[in-house]
């Protein structure tokens, strides 16, 4: 843990949000994370996909929010800027988060110049206006909500691999972003909004970062083999008994099964 603490290094901070760098051997490909929803304050908390990228060599920048506003702060742009002035030319990014996290990965995807994204269950939108249907997230706003930086899309050309599932109000989200930019979906029925917990816990995850990191992500083989591996998590054994309890769940499930 020593070690790992030397190695880290904050390249931005402000009132808002901090970045921090881990250093990797790998040359040729770094990744920039964003925290989904975050409740512990420690600055120096394990960032999320951390311990995964610092052990497979990976350099990371994880930006780290004070506070859970969805990235809305006036300083991103100097914050994607400080990013973009550490990496090394030729390296290329991956973006790679969850949820609220995925949310920001997406809309600076563009100013970070990323090449590939790796997104979990990520809203389209904070907007009232735009999604008067999602009231999920009211609550967890920890200021008057703002949309700063909505205007910004990941650029036609760049891969959204988006993992969601069917049944969850997020297939809406998935819709909206089918039409403003590349995604490519795989589906994780019975997740939730938890779909990254359902891929650690089949032994996925891992496998997904990896095989986008290194652009080789085949998204037919890899459905089947979620598909085929699902099972091994709890959390989908759960939800999909509950899904699937009593016949008019049961036969709405089937539907989204078919068509979500």
């Amino acid at each position: 843990m020593e070690q790992v603490d030397a190695a880290r290094q904050v390249i931005f901070e402000s009132a808002n949000v901090r970045i921090r760098r881990v250093p990797g051997r790998r040359t040729d490909v770094a990744f920039v994370t964003f925290e989904a929803h975050n409740t512990d304050p420690d600055p120096e908390r394990t960032a999320f996909g951390e311990k995964f990228l610092r052990e497979n060599g990976f350099t990371a920048y994880h930006v780290l929010a004070n506070d859970n506003f969805w990235f809305q702060y006036p300083e991103m742009e100097a914050a994607i800027a400080a990013v973009r002035a550490d990496i090394a030319p030729g390296t290329e990014l991956v973006a790679y988060a969850v949820s609220m996290g995925a949310y920001a990965a997406i809309r600076f995807a563009g100013l970070l110049g990323a090449a590939r994204i790796l997104a979990f269950s990520p809203q389209f939108s904070i907007n009232p206006t735009v999604i008067p249907w999602d009231k999920r997230w009211d609550r967890l706003f920890d200021r008057p909500r703002e949309v700063l930086w909505e205007h910004l899309m990941a650029p036609r050309g760049v891969p959204i691999y988006l993992f969601y599932d069917p049944h969850n109000r997020d297939r809406h989200h998935v819709r909206l972003y089918d039409r403003a930019a590349d995604i490519v979906r795989v589906r994780v029925p019975y997740a939730g909004h938890a779909t990254v917990i359902v891929m650690l816990q089949s032994g996925l995850l891992g496998r997904a970062v990896l095989d986008v990191a290194e652009n080789r992500f085949d998204a037919a083989a890899f459905q089947r083999e979620v598909n085929a591996r699902l099972d091994r998590s709890e959390l989908y054994r759960n939800k999909r008994a509950h899904k699937r309890d009593r016949l008019i769940r049961r036969l709405r499930a089937d539907l989204f099964d078919l068509f979500g």
